[in-house]
């Protein structure tokens, strides 16, 4: 008689749904890597770019502190949106000459010291203001808020939408 101990091969086989369990497992693993590679992407485009996500936040937390200074609105939290991104404005001369009959315009950046001159940065334009605030079920603080934000903003009350929140 032989009395061999089941090698672990064997008892892997002898395992009743071996093969859900092994599915689930591979299951779970696509997931995580899914998410942890949205998660490093995410990361990387906020660190990079033209500085427009940076820009956005802090108009954001600016706004919701101001807000909420504002008699009965309690708690408020804001989201904004904008079109497009950031853009640098640069110092350019223009020349123009004469080419035969026809006069030639060619503009060329202004260097000093071997780098652009930058005149200033325009920040993209917003598009749209969510204001969420418990005390916005009073119609004047409701329209408080909303001369607030435009006024920090700059922005046309068309682009603000107030929300009462929990």
């Amino acid at each position: 008689m032989d009395t061999k101990k089941p090698g672990l091969i064997d008892r892997i086989k002898k395992i009743k749904g071996l093969e859900y369990i092994v599915i689930g497992i591979i299951a779970i693993l696509i997931v995580v890597i899914i998410l942890s590679d949205n998660l490093f992407e995410s990361k990387s485009k906020s660190k990079s770019g033209d500085g427009v996500t940076e820009y956005v936040s802090s108009l954001e937390s600016r706004l919701a502190t101001t807000l909420s200074g504002v008699k009965g609105a309690g708690k408020v939290s804001v989201a904004i949106s904008v079109a497009g991104g950031n853009k640098t404005i640069i110092a350019t001369d223009v020349t123009t000459t004469k080419n035969g009959t026809e006069l030639q315009t060619t503009e060329s950046a202004v260097l000093v010291g071997g780098k652009v001159v930058v005149l200033g940065e325009t920040y993209p334009e917003i598009t749209g203001v969510v204001i969420v605030a418990s005390g916005a079920s009073d119609p004047v603080v409701k329209m408080n808020l909303l001369s607030a934000a435009e006024t920090f903003l700059s922005v046309d009350s068309a682009k603000v939408k107030i929300f009462t929140g929990k």
